[in-house]
């Protein structure tokens, strides 16, 4: 699980960094994030002289497509949320991903998936505060991320199952990232300045290591239970929040609250 935890602790200072960034737009840091990875992820595989194409284009473009709409959801999301209330509901995903297993990956679930996943979408719930749209609009689509990180926690573990190099599976999704990501941000570009351009590195770098421990990861575990390690950025998160000084209400620690033990039950049953 040592990669698991190296991804969750390079996920949680991705977040930081992008929330540190909010003077950007979300599609820009996307575009910047992809670039930065997939000059990465290229390099190691023309070092290693490995292929750039890969075996399955298919489902490595799929990989790629999924990851880029769960990473733009989960971006824009950490621009309208505390970052502390944002995390909670992407990494929701390990939930997406024990009850879309069964269909990609052939993986058998028992029923009480239904349960751990009821507890952690309440919590998704009272995050949203249903009297607030300007609260509700982010959270929907920051499940639509989870979402996304489900299907494409799937398809990687599906293509380490099928001999993929990991960095060709990497590769793939900033490749996908970086060509339907960079329409949108020259829509809305604004040149960094400063320090920006040493956070913009940042997620890039951080990123890339989490990505690279994650796919390791999940050709070593099963996906719903590798995947749930993950909870562990949402600590993290919170963490980030109150050092930063974001306002954190009651229902926002509920909220986490009931998203952390649905996933740690789901973890506990896939043991």
């Amino acid at each position: 699980m040592r990669y698991m935890l190296v991804s969750a602790v390079s996920f949680s200072l991705m977040g930081l960094f992008v929330r540190g960034l909010r003077s950007l737009p979300s599609m820009e840091i996307v575009m910047f994030r992809a670039g930065i990875s997939l000059v990465i992820s290229a390099s190691v595989l023309l070092y290693a002289r490995k292929s750039l194409v890969g075996k399955n284009k298919l489902l490595l473009f799929l990989r790629g497509l999924f990851g880029f709409v769960a990473l733009s959801a989960y971006f824009y999301s950490i621009h309208e949320l505390p970052l502390a209330e944002a995390v909670p509901v992407q990494y929701t995903s390990p939930l997406f991903t024990a009850l879309l297993a069964p269909l990609i990956l052939g993986e058998k679930n028992q029923g009480r998936e239904w349960l751990a996943s009821l507890v952690a979408f309440s919590g998704v719930a009272v995050i949203a505060r249903p009297d607030t749209l300007s609260a509700v609009v982010p959270v929907l689509i920051g499940l639509c991320g989870a979402f996304g990180s489900g299907v494409a926690y799937n398809l990687v573990r599906k293509l380490g199952m099928e001999g993929e190099d990991p960095y060709t599976i990497v590769m793939y999704f900033p490749l996908v990232a970086l060509l339907l990501g960079t329409p949108f941000a020259v829509q809305d570009w604004r040149s960094p300045m400063g320090w920006e351009w040493a956070g913009l590195l940042a997620v890039g770098v951080t990123t890339q290591v989490g990505q690279v421990a994650l796919t390791k990861g999940l050709r070593l575990e099963r996906a719903a239970r590798a995947s749930v390690v993950n909870y562990l950025v949402i600590a993290l998160s919170t963490v980030y929040s109150l050092v930063l000084g974001e306002e954190l209400g009651l229902h926002s620690f509920i909220g986490m609250g009931l998203i952390v033990l649905g996933i740690a039950l789901l973890g506990g049953w896939r043991t």
